[in-house]
């Protein structure tokens, strides 16, 4: 009876174990099959070894921490595993040699296969291909010539049949290289402040109403008693006449340790490689709450010899107003849902960039006007070390994520290594199914402009798009107990690549 019972009991047990193994066993041929159909069909996982397309795709270097503002930043390594002068690009701080450095891989990315069968590469795209030189030889990097197009490289800008090829506002994202984060504060900010305060004109020499708060910026006027701030039942008002108190950004040259115009210096490529050219396109985000009793806000950017500010009404009003040099542009006519979010109810996200001789400004991700181009730029350059600015007239603001970027420098040299470019003297004619590549780090990209017999990447080459980087480069401690016991990919640079 007893073994029968037992008997009765333990069979359906067995069935279950049998049937558990045989579903993982099942399920693991199935995501086996699944894993390389998606390989072979859909995407395919590649390294990137160098670093001729960072910032937006790293290539093996070291992690280093700034000691002084806490900005992590890469260092590239060269073959040999070995590295410039470490120089934190948002400070200016030459890490001491007790600073950690740890070695890292470059970036792990999946790339979408067989999308060049059905359209062909588009511009600003980055995408994989057999090197023309090396067809057995991947290499990454990003479209700038099509098909038939004449290019060249006039003073950093891509010129494309006598024009200048011009970014959408994502494409601008994609592309700007951070220049300055201010949450990322030094700790010996007090002797290199990064932020002038100056309300009206520098001859007035009026008292700023801005005060730093930690990482942010706060606007609070003196009571109306003192001030130049009417106040109604029904809402406050500011004189015509009030000045406009200024927040202004100065760079600090942290390749050459003082106030200088912002270059193309990039820590990646370590302290030794000098930014050697001037930057006249740039952009700036910061994250704005605004009281009642504002009734504009001042926005400047600097584009070489050209000095736009932008007037919003956050105040109320219903036009936007851009100067170019002093001389009122136009009065634009925002568009309404954009202009419903600059309201003193909430916070909003402000970008304005002046980049390919084109200013845009978007609130919450929504350009706030058309673009506007000029391709008359001033004749007499000019690179100061205050480009961007944020100012107001009237009452409280808080302005808090100020970040600065610019935008790639193409050169017409590879690391000082004297060599003659393609596209640089003069324009390059495409033929039919040609492209022209560059990499985003481009003081030392291997690319179409030094590739010695073609500068040209036929479209049969094209492998595929990069579209995510499934495992980066960048790395985080792994921590037991409070102690680093290891490192590894840092999941919060898992990122589609744009």
């Amino acid at each position: 009876m007893s073994h029968s019972t037992q008997a009765s009991i333990d069979t359906p047990c067995e069935f279950s174990r049998a049937g558990l193994a045989r579903q993982t066993v099942e399920f693991l041929i199935v995501l086996a099959l699944s894993i390389l159909l998606f390989r072979t069909f859909a995407a395919e996982a590649y390294i990137v070894p160098t670093g001729s397309m960072a910032p937006t795709l790293l290539g093996d270097h070291s992690e280093i921490l700034c000691p002084n503002c806490q900005f992590r930043f890469a260092l590239g390594l060269d073959e040999e595993a070995r590295s410039g002068r470490a120089i934190c690009p948002n400070c200016g701080t030459i890490p001491s040699g007790h600073t950690a450095a740890i070695p890292c891989s470059g970036d792990r990315v999946l790339v979408q296969k067989f999308l060049y069968d059905f359209r062909r590469p588009q511009r600003w795209e980055v995408a994989v291909f057999h090197f023309p030189g090396e067809p057995s030889q991947a290499y990454v990097k990003r479209v700038v010539g099509l098909p038939g197009e004449s290019v060249q490289i006039i003073r950093g800008d891509v010129v494309i049949n006598g024009h200048i090829a011009r970014k959408t506002l994502r494409e601008q994202r994609a592309m700007r290289i951070l220049v300055y984060d201010n949450h990322f504060l030094p700790q010996d900010r007090a002797r290199h402040p990064r932020w002038s305060l100056r309300r009206g004109l520098p001859s007035q020499r009026l008292t700023s109403d801005w005060q730093p708060v930690g990482s942010t910026f706060v606007h609070q006027p003196p009571p109306p008693a003192t001030a130049t701030v009417t106040t109604t039942a029904a809402s406050a008002t500011v004189s015509e006449d009030e000045p406009i108190d200024w927040l202004e950004y100065r760079h600090w040259g942290a390749d050459r340790g003082w106030y200088a115009p912002i270059s193309d210096f990039s820590a990646y490529n370590g302290g030794e490689l000098k930014g050697e050219n001037p930057i006249t396109d740039l952009t700036f985000e910061a994250d704005l709450s605004c009281g009642p009793d504002v009734r504009d806000v001042a926005l400047r950017i600097n584009a070489g010899g050209d000095r736009f500010r932008v007037t919003l009404p956050v105040g109320g009003g219903q036009t936007i107003e851009v100067h170019r040099n002093g001389r009122k542009v136009a009065e634009v006519e925002p568009d309404p849902a954009a202009l419903h979010r600059l309201t003193t109810s909430r916070v909003f996200h402000l970008e304005v960039s002046a980049m390919d001789r084109r200013l845009l400004v978007a609130v919450d991700g929504t350009l706030l006007f058309d673009p506007i181009d000029f391709d008359d730029p001033a004749v007499v350059p000019r690179f100061d070390s205050s480009p961007v600015a944020v100012g107001v007239r009237g009452g409280s603001v808080t302005v808090s994520g100020l970040r600065v970027y610019r935008d790639v420098y193409y050169t017409s040299a590879l690391a000082n290594i004297p060599r003659r470019p393609f596209g640089v003297d003069s324009p390059y004619q495409l033929g039919p199914d040609e492209f022209f590549v560059l990499g985003d780090n481009s003081p030392v990209s291997n690319d179409s402009r030094f590739w010695t017999a073609s500068p040209v990447v036929p479209g049969e080459l094209f492998l595929g798009k990069p579209f995510l980087v499934h495992l980066p480069g960048q790395v985080v401690p792994l921590r037991v107990f409070g102690h680093s016991v290891y490192w590894v990919p840092d999941p919060r640079e898992i990122r589609y690549i744009r």
